[in-house]
């Protein structure tokens, strides 16, 4: 059954949040003084299921004004953020272990340990460089942390570290808000602002979500692939998620469920809660359920939303009878997204894919993989130097393009968003673990006994009329098997979608 066959013609332009923000953000306090530890998340999140269809991206003038009415709401947010951030600056600035740091890195006289002259010779480098420009400064210092950490000069890498929080900024330029996140300062001050920023987490969730189509285009990708895939008798349709979170992607196979009057089954794997440490939990599977549940009753589709573990999965895999023709499985996986705000570990990514693709040799389906990250395109890295400037790149040219999105009055609330949903993923310790696991063959395009599906050309045509009016960005096809369509801003991957089938 083909695409056009189950899509309206405007589907691939629904939004399930509203085109404007004012409603939501006239309930959200923007003052600082308050106490954030008390923070959940309790108002209703019907805005995530609206019907509204708006173009994307956004005219300018559709833009424009959710950007004013968004300005209003941010004044007192604006102007406190930004105080905030200039006393971080300053106090740092003027602390006496900052002062103490930049002259042993500045001064060619004074080595961080007498017995390592080795040492000595590369941080008098540094300290030169630190005399050029600011960005340039950065970026060499950031090369040189990579290429320590992968020598495994730990007191060294520790030096550089600490020189790059002189320069970081969470209000700089890109390789400074980049430097900020790896810094030890981001674990001292990073905190505050993340915690005033969840004070607003609806209100940048709907904006970060509708402004910037990182998660859109992905879950356009995976749920055309998975529309196309199911055959005309299956009866029943059943999507186990690898990471559900708020469930913003399935509102738009519920209407096309309904429509083809079919029933739809919805599975989410349980996240352990050590997966949350760096970033708390915003979302419960049971508000996910409650408002997936409701939107599903608004159009007479029979569903059923459940929640699972790896081992109950397994066993629900061995009890299903071989050759169900009126079910079709979907196993989707879409990780590292920055609307998502959480990194997932790539050996519980080839654990699900593992658990799919037994579980198709069993039955029919198909397998939809979306990837935010960095990691896949970093597999021939020739050490630990190269992977972490790879890294690098991805998460500039992720703020950069949100940089280039969001108008210059509102560097205060972008700046909220980047500490919500990029900050997490920037971690030198993350990274350093990822290229281990890719060490290890942890590999999610690596192949898994499935038939890969070709990227049409209908789909890609579809896909770059999405983002139509988006002259940074570009929709490009790749995998060795024309099986991967991607979303590129100016040349760099950001979002990569796949798919395979039994």
């Amino acid at each position: 059954m083909t695409q056009q066959e189950f899509l309206q013609p405007s589907w691939p332009f629904h939004t399930v949040i509203n085109s404007t923000l004012d409603d939501e953000l006239g309930t959200c306090d923007f003052n600082f003084d308050d106490d954030a530890s008390d923070y959940s998340l309790t108002s209703n999140l019907s805005y995530l299921f609206s019907n509204e269809m708006i173009p994307f991206p956004p005219c300018d003038d559709e833009l424009q004004a959710m950007m004013n009415e968004f300005s209003m709401e941010l004044g007192n947010f604006e102007s406190v953020f930004s105080d905030k951030v200039k006393d971080f600056d300053t106090s740092f600035d003027n602390s006496e272990g900052s002062l103490s740091l930049l002259s042993q890195v500045s001064s060619p006289s004074t080595p961080t340990k007498s017995s390592e002259a080795s040492m000595d010779s590369t941080v008098t480098f540094l300290g030169e460089d630190m005399e050029i420009d600011n960005q340039l400064g950065v970026l060499h210092l950031l090369q040189a942390y990579g290429e320590a950490v992968e020598k495994e000069q730990r007191e060294l890498a520790d030096v550089i570290i600490r020189c790059l929080s002189d320069k970081a900024s969470p209000a700089g330029e890109t390789l400074e808000r980049l430097a900020y996140n790896l810094s030890p300062d981001f674990e001292k001050k990073g905190d505050y602002l993340m915690q005033e920023s969840r004070k607003n987490f609806e209100a940048a969730f709907k904006a970060f979500y509708q402004i910037f189509p990182y998660g859109r285009f992905a879950h356009f990708a995976a749920n055309s692939a998975i529309l196309e895939s199911i055959p005309d008798d299956a009866e029943h349709v059943h999507i186990v998620d690898f990471d559900m979170g708020e469930g913003i992607q399935w509102p738009s196979m519920i209407e096309a469920m309904a429509r083809q009057n079919r029933t739809l089954r919805l599975t989410s794997i349980k996240i352990e809660d050590s997966e949350f440490a760096r970033v708390p939990r915003q979302w419960s599977f049971e508000e996910t359920r409650k408002q997936l549940c409701d939107y599903a009753r608004d159009f007479g589709l029979k569903l059923k939303v459940e929640e699972m573990d790896f081992e109950e999965l397994v066993w629900e895999m061995k009890r299903k009878k071989k050759g169900c023709s009126k079910e079709w499985s979907v196993f989707n996986c879409i990780v590292e997204l920055p609307h998502m705000g959480r990194s997932r570990s790539r050996k519980h990514v080839i654990e699900f894919l593992q658990v799919a693709k037994e579980m198709l040799c069993r039955s029919g389906g198909i397998v939809t993989l979306g990837d935010g990250d960095a990691c896949e395109k970093l597999i021939g890295s020739s050490g630990f130097g190269s992977f972490f400037e790879g890294y690098l790149e991805h998460y500039q040219a992720v703020l950069e393009s949100m940089k280039t999105s969001f108008p210059t009055q509102l560097a205060g609330a972008r700046m909220a968003m980047e500490c919500l949903f990029v900050a997490p993923y920037i971690s030198s310790h993350g990274w350093l673990q990822k290229w281990e696991e890719i060490r290890q063959g942890y590999h999610l395009q690596a192949g898994f006994g499935l038939e890969k599906c070709e990227v049409s050309k209908d789909f890609l045509m579809e896909a770059k009329e999405l983002m139509k009016g988006e002259s940074s960005y570009e929709v490009t096809i790749g995998g060795h098997s024309k099986n991967e369509i991607i979303l590129e801003w100016r040349g760099t991957p950001l979002v990569r979608v796949s798919a395979w089938r039994s």
